[in-house]
């Protein structure tokens, strides 16, 4: 007999410690395994490295109709002692509620805690403000994760939560990279600021241009910080860093008191006739440009 869920796609549950909703596709399926061996740090990682989302895999469940990418998937599943149920044609995109390819799963999936984001090594957080897309929200996080960024902070209101879309979106991205969850936006970038990070609105309206590998503004174009502020912008991200990149939702953009705890905005050249990009465009654009010498080089080396 097959073991058939009655929820509803892509359910989410609050349980202790995560919160427990389903997921599909053989990327989303195998990073959630691969994340759940992992633990919440890297492999063989030293205290103080980068900080792993938590997640873990309760169930696994493979269509009879699935490819070999999924069985390969459900098999790992199987050596790591987690239960695979198999299911009929159609029925883990209908629980999941996305494509899945034959393959699902149910995990535990916990937003990370800010504070031990902030205490960890030097990096970019990138800071989402209302991106209510959860494919915007996947692509941002695949591009984080890629770039290796710390971590991406969300507020818990009036914007995508990381679910099922989200998950398959990022390729699982977001079963690695560590996803804050804050009530406040505007006190999470102050907090931020207050242990040396330095934020940056992206606004297309602003006056400056995000500089490549800089932490901010055009050389000579920005008073930088104040004299006897202790958070230096960079000339450029080389992993001793700490930058919050701030980027505010689509069509609204940043909210105002948002915008007002950033240090200082930045833009990105727009020589064509449309006069904005994608939110995940943009971000991605904007993510690779501050983190230009880091994942590049130095031009000169």
């Amino acid at each position: 007999m097959r073991d058939r869920r009655s929820a509803a796609a892509g359910e989410r549950r609050s349980g202790d410690g995560g919160e427990y909703l389903s997921v599909g596709g053989p990327n989303a399926v195998e990073a959630a395994l691969a994340a759940t061996a992992g633990g919440d740090r890297e492999p063989g990682a030293a205290e103080g490295a980068r900080l792993r989302a938590p997640v873990s895999v309760h169930r696994v469940f493979l269509e009879d109709s699935a490819g070999r990418r999924a069985e390969t998937v459900a098999e790992a599943a199987r050596h790591r002692g987690i239960p695979v149920s198999r299911m009929g044609r159609g029925e883990c995109d209908e629980m999941s509620g996305v494509r899945c390819q034959g393959i699902a799963a149910d995990i535990r999936y916990g937003y990370a805690d800010l504070d031990e984001v902030l205490a960890g090594p030097p990096g970019l957080l990138l800071v989402l403000d209302g991106i209510n897309d959860p494919h915007n929200l996947g692509a941002l996080i695949r591009t984080a994760e890629a770039a290796g960024a710390l971590a991406v902070v969300i507020p818990a209101r009036r914007a995508a939560q990381v679910n099922a879309t989200v998950m398959r979106v990022s390729a699982g991205a977001a079963a690695w990279l560590p996803v804050c969850r804050v009530t406040n936006l505007t006190r999470a970038i102050e907090g931020a600021r207050g242990v040396g990070f330095w934020a940056i609105g992206l606004d297309h309206e602003a006056d400056h241009v995000l500089a490549a590998g800089s932490a901010g503004a055009v050389p000579g174009q920005s008073e930088g910080p104040t004299e006897g502020d202790k958070r230096q912008p960079a000339s450029a991200l080389d992993g001793a860093v700490r930058v919050a990149l701030v980027l505010g939702g689509e069509g609204e953009g940043m909210h105002r008191l948002v915008r007002e705890a950033c240090d200082e905005l930045a833009r990105l050249p727009m020589e064509g006739s449309v006069e904005s990009l994608n939110a995940s465009v943009a971000g991605a654009i904007a993510v690779y440009r501050l983190l230009d010498r880091a994942l590049f080089g130095r031009a000169d080396s």
